[in-house]
Formats: structure tokens, sequence, C-alpha cells
């Protein structure tokens, strides 16, 4: 593809500390693909690509309906920008629909929440299984998608190890890219207990009804 072409010609779809989410058709016309142009500070960490482009590989035949398909990372815009190429999940994201819920003092109907929840439980725990040293790192409602028939979609799955690469404090993860993150003696590890409170988090943001506020965590 000519990348300075497609983010000329494509508008921003989805926007939140990571960067910007961007469609464009691939190569054959046949599908839609979702480009996620991550942010130039980011990507500045000189680890930060190497361990994404690791993860990428690592999990390019772990395939599920509750995953997103991640097809590759590329340098876009003449190599300035690092983007994650992924197949475009039908749907709306539950940051959009919690942020509608709130906006309208609506009640996000607890049935609703907990099949949600009954759905993300296993979905994370198959990764797990399929790799026991890898973990998700980034969930969150952002990253979560709800399909016209009510299934969940969790996709930018492989982004836990790059952003491990930035070494961020407890704080600034939050603060920053609203990345909820263990505390610990050292600097933050994302590991399989990291998911499990990021999974208790989008639970808890479901049972509210509305996304947890900046200054309510940690």
């Amino acid at each position: 593809m000519n990348a300075a072409v497609v983010l000329a010609s494509t508008n921003v779809v989805f926007q939140d500390p990571l960067g910007e989410r961007r469609h464009i058709a691939d190569a054959s016309g046949a599908d839609i693909l979702e480009l996620l142009c991550l942010r130039a500070d980011l990507t500045s960490v000189p680890s930060f690509e190497f361990a994404l482009r690791e993860r990428v590989s690592r999990l390019a035949n772990f395939r599920h309906a509750y995953y997103g398909r991640v097809r590759s990372v590329d340098r876009l815009n003449n190599g300035s920008t690092l983007a994650l190429v992924s197949e475009r999940v039908p749907g709306v994201r539950l940051s959009e629909i919690l942020d509608v819920a709130e906006q309208r003092q609506l009640t996000l109907d607890i049935n609703t929440a907990l099949t949600l929840i009954r759905q993300l439980v296993p979905a994370v725990a198959l990764l797990h299984e399929h790799a026991r040293d890898v973990a998700n790192g980034a969930l969150g409602p952002e990253r979560l998608i709800i399909t016209p028939n009510a299934r969940l979609v969790i996709v930018e799955h492989v982004l836990g190890a790059a952003l491990e690469q930035l070494r961020f404090s407890q704080d600034r993860y939050w603060n920053e890219l609203r990345m909820p993150v263990q505390r610990s003696s050292g600097l933050p590890r994302f590991h399989h207990r990291n998911d499990v409170m990021q999974l208790g988090m989008v639970a808890l943001s479901l049972v509210l009804g509305r996304s947890i506020r900046p200054t309510e965590y940690p």
C-alpha cells in the first residue's frame, strides 16, 4: 500500500491515548483493515517496535472468534508512523457505549453487563492458555468491541510487551494512557495477574454503566 496516500485519504474513526484508528481497504479490496497509528512519543522508545513485532509474530497463529485478527506491523508516512494493522471488527467500542450511557444518564441493564463479563472472562483465559508467558496488557473498554449480534471481541491484544518497554510508573500508565497496572516494588509488569485486574476494571465499568474516571484509580 502507499502509506502516504492512505493516511491522507482516510478519516480518523476512533482515537484514544494510544493513537488514531483509520479504516482502509486491503490490497484485494475484499476486506476492510483498521490501522492503529501509534503515538510518535510511544514508538520513539527503541525497544517498543521490536517488542510489538515479536509479539505479533508470536501470536500469528492464535485465532479465535473472541479476538480480532492482527495482520502486521507497518511503517507508514515514509517510516514516520508505526501502525498496527488489523482486520476491522464490525460493531461499537464498549468505551463509546459507556460514554453515551453516561452522557444521556442511561442505566446499563445488569443482565447485559453480566452477559458481556461472561464472554470476557473465558476470552482472557484463552490467550493465557495459548501462551503461558503472554499477557494482553491493554484490556479496556477502548479495545473491546460489541458486534451487532452482541458478541464481544477483543482487539489490539498484542500490545502488552511493547507497552511494558515504556517503563512508566503505575500513575503514568494510568494518567497518560488510561492503562491500569498493578503496583509493584519495581517497574510495572504486564503479566497474567495484571490482565485479571484490568478485566476487573472492565467489569466494574459495566456494572457502574460508565468508564472509570481518572481520579478514581488507583
